[in-house]
């Protein structure tokens, strides 16, 4: 059995809460998978966990982050007992902080996944929990090289790390459910949470001079977050309210639609570093790309792995090339379709959660060999 540790799992959403459910769902085909996961909704977490029950079992831990750690220590000492754990997967360091000495004691390979934010560590006794915790599991799996790096630079001294990128759900298989009023021409998307790093203040700022030229422009913002007033504020602001739809969170027949009517995605993210703050990767790049849909991103933290200059999309190296890297593709038809094909090639050869789950039961069976 496989035990997977996790605090970020779905029903909520972010780009973490995905990788993990996929990777559940993708390992479940051929292990028995077990999800310990924290109970944040309990309405909402049951809908869920009935909906997955013919694929995963998953077990929530409520209360308070002190105790649910505690109780999730206890649950894996009942199971360590029964002797069917093979393997523990964490998403974080902070599922094996109160685990992995209980793990090693009893010989289990433990696999932790690193994204980039949390690895971001200003203050020293936090730095020292994070090494002291990374050293002592048996593999690091990071979502990108970038992050790998990152893991490095902290000062980690376990030199069993690895890349593999996170796989990108296709929906193209799924029915899809109608969102009104997406009437543009052009029709550009962002797919994030609503956060200060994705940079929507700047594309509405382009948007706004893109108007000129393109008067039906449309810009669809999909995600929730804390910048949402923010954001609305500058679109009112920049008199862009006809071109400008705020989604909220979208579901993933939602997500077909959308990008079933978008020319392009666009998100330009900023380096928050200094507040703790980078993109990993960028998981939303590749869902694009099964649709032929190319990116514009930037080069910071992990993006200009999800999308590949001149190739799959465009990077900025600047915020202030955004107008016109936007403006030349949008007005180069050729360029987009030449680029969104690329993308959509490289997301159904490179980025399945086949292809990617393939991935992680081969690093499995490597660990089993290297206890043999």
């Amino acid at each position: 059995m496989i035990i997977i540790l996790t605090q970020c799992f779905p029903p909520k959403i972010g780009g973490i809460e995905n990788l993990i459910e996929n990777l559940s769902i993708e390992l479940s085909k051929t292990h028995e998978v077990l999800v310990l996961a924290d109970r944040h909704d309990k309405k909402n977490d049951i809908y869920y966990d009935l909906k997955y029950e013919k694929n995963i079992r998953i077990k929530r831990i409520s209360g308070i982050k002190f105790f649910r750690k505690r109780k999730k220590l206890s649950e894996l000492k009942k199971l360590i007992s029964s002797n069917k754990i093979s393997h523990v997967i964490g998403d974080s360091w902070k599922s094996f902080e109160l685990t992995i000495d209980t793990l090693n004691s009893s010989s289990i390979p433990t696999v932790c996944l690193a994204h980039g934010n949390e690895l971001i560590i200003n203050n020293s006794s936090k730095k020292f929990r994070v090494i002291s915790t990374l050293n002592k599991v048996t593999q690091i799996v990071t979502n990108s090289n970038f992050t790998l790096n990152l893991v490095k630079d902290v000062g980690i001294t376990n030199q069993n790390i690895t890349c593999i990128y996170p796989g990108a759900l296709n929906t193209i298989h799924l029915n899809e459910e109608i969102i009104l009023n997406i009437n543009g021409q052009p029709v550009i998307a962002t797919l994030a949470r609503l956060e200060k790093r994705k940079g929507h203040a700047y594309i509405l700022s382009v948007i706004a001079k893109l108007k000129l030229e393109y008067p039906n422009i449309l810009y669809i913002i999909a995600g929730s977050g804390v910048e949402f007033e923010n954001l609305k504020k500058i679109t009112l602001e920049l008199d862009i309210i006809k071109n400008v739809i705020f989604l909220g969170d979208i579901n993933e027949n939602q997500k077909k639609y959308l990008f079933k009517n978008i020319n392009l995605m666009v998100m330009p993210t900023l380096d928050e570093s200094k507040k703790n703050s980078i993109e990993g990767f960028g998981i939303a790049y590749l869902e694009a790309a099964y649709y032929g849909i190319p990116s514009i991103a930037s080069n910071v933290g992990g993006t200009p792995e999800a999308v590949i200059h001149n190739e799959t999309g465009i990077i900025i190296s600047d915020m202030s090339e955004l107008y016109n890297s936007l403006k030349d593709l949008l007005s180069n038809k050729l360029k987009l379709n030449e680029l969104g094909k690329k993308a959509k090639l490289r997301a159904e050869n490179e980025f399945t959660w086949e292809v990617i789950g393939n991935k992680y039961l081969q690093l499995i069976k490597n660990l089993d060999n290297q206890k043999k």
